[in-house]
C-alpha cells in the first residue's frame, strides 16, 4: 500500500524555502556524470522533498516518489523547483579586457596584499567564469604605460583566491615583488578609484573529484594560490574522497600565505589533508621541516604509491623550484617530467605542472 504524507498547506512558502535552500548549496557531477551534491530519498535530492513534505501531499511507493497537488499550477511550481539552477553567467571575456575597479585592499604580510576587485555594474550579479583549477589574466591600463622591454604590456596571470561562484567581484592575494613590472603598479591603486584590466578565464587543470586517491601538492611562495583553489573545491564535496598532502616551502614563517586558511581546513578535513610547512630559515623551536625540498623530502612527507593507490602531483613556485622537482614546463606545454619527481618515479601522466 502505497504511504501519503502530508503537511502546512501552503506548496508555494514551501517550495519558496526549497529555492532559497537550493541556492545555498552546490552541486557536482561524478566521474557517471550523475549529481552528487546531496543525498537523495527515492530519487528526490532531500531539498526538494523537505520543501514539498512541508507545503504540500507527497506519495510514496516502492517505484518513486509521486507529488499530489490540488492545482495545475502548484504541479507546474514543483517541476520548477526539481529542475537544476541555471548555471550563472561570466563576466570575463576570453578576447577582451574588461576594467575591474578596487574596491578593498587588506594588508596580509610583510609583502603581499588582499586586493578585492568590484565587477563593472552589468557585471554584479556574475562570477568570473573561471573553472577548477585555473587562472585569470591581468594588465595596467594602456594609459599607464607598463610594458616590458619590448614595448609590449605587461601581463601576468592570477589565480583567485575567492570562490568561483562568488557574484560581483574577485579576491587576489599579491605578493610584491623587488624589480617587478605589474604589482608596483597594483600597489600604487586606491580603492574606489583605482583599475586593473582582467581577461579570461584560463583553464590549468580540469578537476573531476575522485579520478585518483591521493593528491600530492607542492608549492613555493605565491605558487600557493592554485593549490588553494584546487584543494578547497576538492574539501567542499561531500561525496569526493580524494586525500591531499601539501609541502609549502618558504624562506621565513612570515612568508606563509594563507597560513591560518590551511591551517582552519586541515581541523575541518582531519581524514583528508595533510598539511607540511617547509622552512628555509626556521626559528627556533620550528617543528616542520627545514632546507630545500628534494626527493628525499618527499619520499619522506608523501611516499609514492605501492600500485594499490593512485596518485597525482601538482607543482607551483618559482622557475628553479619547478626546475629542481619536476622539471620546466615546454612553453604552454606541460614538458617532460624531470627533478626529484622523476628520480621518485612519477611519470607524465602522474604530474600537473601550474
Amino acid at each position: 500500500m502505497p504511504m501519503f504524507a502530508r503537511a502546512a498547506p501552503s506548496l508555494r512558502a514551501g517550495l519558496t524555502s526549497c529555492h532559497q535552500l537550493r541556492a545555498g548549496c552546490r552541486s557536482y557531477a561524478d566521474a557517471s556524470g550523475q549529481s552528487s551534491g546531496g543525498a537523495k530519498i527515492l530519487g528526490l535530492p532531500i531539498w526538494l522533498l523537505a520543501a514539498v513534505g512541508v507545503a504540500g501531499a507527497v506519495e510514496l511507493s516502492g517505484n518513486g516518489v509521486f507529488l499530489k497537488a490540488k492545482s495545475k499550477e502548484a504541479v507546474e511550481a514543483v517541476k520548477q523547483a526539481a529542475a537544476p539552477a541555471a548555471p550563472r553567467e561570466a563576466v570575463l571575456i576570453k578576447d577582451q579586457w574588461i576594467p575591474f575597479t578596487l574596491s578593498k585592499v587588506e594588508p596580509y604580510n610583510h609583502n603581499s596584499k588582499v586586493y578585492h576587485f568590484e565587477f563593472p555594474p552589468e557585471g554584479k550579479d556574475k562570477t568570473t567564469g573561471i573553472p577548477v583549477a585555473g587562472a585569470l589574466l591581468t594588465k595596467a591600463p594602456d594609459e599607464a604605460g607598463i610594458n616590458d622591454d619590448k614595448g609590449k604590456p605587461v601581463i601576468r596571470p592570477y589565480t583567485p583566491i575567492s570562490s568561483p561562484d562568488e557574484t560581483g567581484s574577485v579576491k587576489l592575494l599579491i605578493k610584491e615583488y623587488k624589480g617587478g613590472k605589474l604589482t608596483p603598479f597594483i600597489s600604487t591603486l586606491k580603492p574606489g578609484e583605482g583599475q586593473l584590466m582582467f581577461k579570461g578565464p584560463i583553464e590549468k587543470y580540469k578537476y573531476q573529484p575522485n579520478t585518483f586517491d591521493r593528491g600530492l601538492c607542492i608549492a613555493g611562495g605565491s605558487g600557493i594560490t592554485p593549490m588553494y583553489q584546487l584543494i578547497n573545491h576538492s574539501l567542499s564535496i561531500p561525496d569526493d574522497k580524494t586525500k591531499w598532502t601539501l609541502i609549502f616551502s618558504n624562506v621565513t614563517e612570515a612568508d606563509i600565505l594563507l597560513r591560518k586558511e590551511w591551517e582552519n581546513l586541515a581541523k575541518q578535513h582531519k581524514d583528508r589533508l595533510d598539511i607540511k610547512f617547509v622552512l628555509d630559515k626556521a626559528p627556533r623551536g620550528w617543528q616542520g621541516p627545514t632546507g630545500f625540498i628534494n626527493a628525499q623530502m618527499i619520499s619522506q612527507l608523501f611516499p609514492y604509491h605501492d600500485g594499490q593507490n593512485k596518485v597525482m602531483a601538482f607543482v607551483c613556485g618559482p622557475p628553479p623550484q619547478v626546475k629542481s622537482i619536476s622539471g620546466p614546463k615546454d612553453g604552454p606545454r606541460q614538458g617532460e617530467v624531470q627533478g626529484a619527481l622523476k628520480d621518485l618515479g612519477y611519470t607524465s601522466d602522474e604530474v600537473f605542472k601550474f
